[in-house]
């Protein structure tokens, strides 16, 4: 497995992924269209990092993020998404594991990550909590009614210990 800078020509191989986990609303792939879009134009311009994560030629799954508008510090996370048939073999975790040190290496030192809290979610919120994430925050109806806000951290440096 392999993660990499997404290429313009991995478009609909993305499209397919977030279509293919059967959680993400049309309203929200055809945000990640849009995003990449931007990505491919300009990322510094619209601040969207994409990840993909290739086993060949085939795209298992890809993340976008970047950094936190008006923050020297925080970078979004705003997807990963793993495709159905390459779940549970740790598409995810190389994803994340590739924004961390991305973002690192940009600078940054505290990730955040907002997700909801429908039932389908429950294996991103999960997932999020073994990455070392920490609810931090849970907006109750922010979405819709009956459809929370949660927001996950995780610092993105090592802590000195107090003494």
């Amino acid at each position: 497995m392999l993660v990499e800078v997404s290429r313009p020509s991995d478009r609909t191989a993305i499209l397919g992924v977030a279509r293919s986990v059967e959680v993400f609303s049309d309203e929200e792939v055809d945000t990640v269209d849009e995003l990449f879009e931007g990505y491919v134009e300009s990322p510094e311009k619209s601040g969207y990092n994409f990840l993909s994560c290739r086993e060949g030629e085939a795209l298992l799954g890809f993340a976008c993020w970047g950094p936190t508008p008006l923050s020297k510090g925080a970078v979004d996370l705003y997807w990963i998404a793993t495709a159905a048939e390459a779940q549970g073999k740790g598409v995810a975790r190389a994803l994340f594991d590739g924004v961390v040190e991305a973002a690192r290496a940009a600078g940054r030192w505290l990730m955040v990550i907002w997700t909801s809290s429908r039932p389908e979610y429950q294996a991103a919120r999960n997932f999020y909590q073994r990455m070392g994430c920490d609810l931090v925050v849970q907006l109750t109806d922010f979405y819709d009614r009956g459809e929370d806000l949660c927001v996950f951290t995780r610092r993105l440096e090592a802590l000195t210990p107090q003494k």
